[in-house]
């Protein structure tokens, strides 16, 4: 709720009340821990937000805790296809290696906004100041000060940083190119059906639309700057005749395409998730590709690994700060390398590494432990 301002020292203040602000404030709660959200775009803005989120089935039974189970609209993933264009092996990550329940599933952004945003405005532990900016933040011995634009303070015992984009103090790269998206019909392909196609020139990838059913599908596609605006550019002829050639006959036939966008991608890792009493999580903490849509779903797991260790800190949380910097480690190194790696592997024109990578789709498709234990990472995350 837009409520007023408590006074006082509040346990947590949260900079940021996207999808990532509102879900920890939600997963804090539950734990008896109160917060404060700050964000400088007013709800109405941030419903106008048309990015689709892909989540994890680890990433829905979390939100399934305050939420409920049929919070939105999605798209429910069954399996994903994954394969190299021009060349011989492919795998099929699929539900029926884990019973049958879906792998995962799509969501709009502002979908998911507006169920976060409902559930914190019934919960007489969270208050949430929108629209207004942080202007200062002064860190203290005890506690952290926060200035905002119309003139208020926000003092809290600690600070989460939840906002996303480039974030100081992170190792970042210059932008990887351009994601360049799309929707389209594939005729052939089964709904529930996801598909990950590496090419020479970028990963594509395509992803079932929530409440779309048939083969109406989201299309990302990782280009270099240069080939992603000629691509824009290009006609829809054109473009359907390219994307028909990377898909192949075997997954389906284009047979619908909407209108382009893109938008430029950034890599960013910061290197210590803590300073002093500020903490940060999701996209404030790591940016990743978008390959294989793990960005989102290790912010998560940032969420539930903070509001867990502050729930067992006893005295000073900023003890707990240490921990949840330690206990992530493991998994943000790893999918941050994993997905960053990806692309360049799959490029590569170096028959060696081809060989070795069609060799490695083959054996993930006829060993199912592994393909298990593939599947159950990108669900879950890297387990201590």
């Amino acid at each position: 709720m837009n409520g007023p301002d408590r006074g006082g020292v509040e346990s947590v203040a949260i900079l940021g009340a996207g999808p990532i602000g509102l879900a920890c404030a939600l997963l804090l709660s539950a734990r008896g821990i109160g917060s404060q959200l700050i964000d400088a775009r007013s709800l109405e803005q941030a419903r106008q937000d048309r990015r689709l989120l892909a989540l994890s089935r680890g990433t829905l039974q979390l939100l399934s805790g305050p939420l409920g189970t049929d919070f939105a609209p999605m798209g429910h993933i069954f399996e994903v296809h994954v394969s190299s264009r021009g060349q011989f092996g492919a795998t099929r990550l699929t539900s029926r290696d884990f019973g049958g329940a879906a792998l995962g599933a799509t969501v709009w952004y502002a979908d998911l906004v507006h169920a976060l945003a409902r559930a914190a405005e019934a919960d007489p532990n969270i208050v949430v100041h929108r629209p207004f900016r942080v202007i200062g933040l002064e860190q203290k011995i005890d506690t952290v000060l926060i200035r905002l634009d119309d003139s208020r303070h926000i003092e809290a015992s600690i600070a989460i940083n939840a906002e996303g984009g480039a974030a100081n103090g992170a190792d970042g790269r210059p932008a990887a190119g351009d994601a360049l998206l799309a929707e389209l019909d594939v005729d052939g392909l089964a709904p529930g059906t996801a598909v990950e196609r590496f090419t020479r020139e970028g990963p594509l990838a395509l992803l079932p639309l929530p409440a779309a059913g048939g083969g109406r599908k989201s299309m990302i596609w990782c280009l270099d700057h240069e080939t992603a605006q000629q691509r824009l550019r290009c006609s829809d002829a054109d473009f359907a005749c390219k994307i028909q050639a990377i898909v192949g006959p075997r997954i389906g036939r284009v047979a619908w395409l909407g209108p382009r966008s893109a938008f430029p991608l950034l890599q960013q890792h910061r290197p210590q998730l803590r300073e002093h009493r500020l903490v940060y999580i999701g996209n404030a903490a790591q940016s990743l590709h978008p390959v294989a849509g793990q960005g989102f779903n290790l912010g998560m797991r940032d969420c539930v690994c903070l509001a867990d260790s502050l729930a067992r800190a006893s005295g000073d949380p900023i003890v707990a700060l240490s921990r949840y910097e330690a206990a992530r480690n493991a998994d943000r190194f790893a999918i941050s390398r994993f997905t960053g790696a990806l692309p360049g592997l799959f490029a590569s024109r170096l028959t060696a590494i081809a060989m070795a990578r069609s060799i490695a789709l083959t054996v993930f498709d006829l060993a199912s432990p592994l393909r298990r234990s593939l599947s159950s990472v990108l669900m879950f995350g890297v387990r201590r």
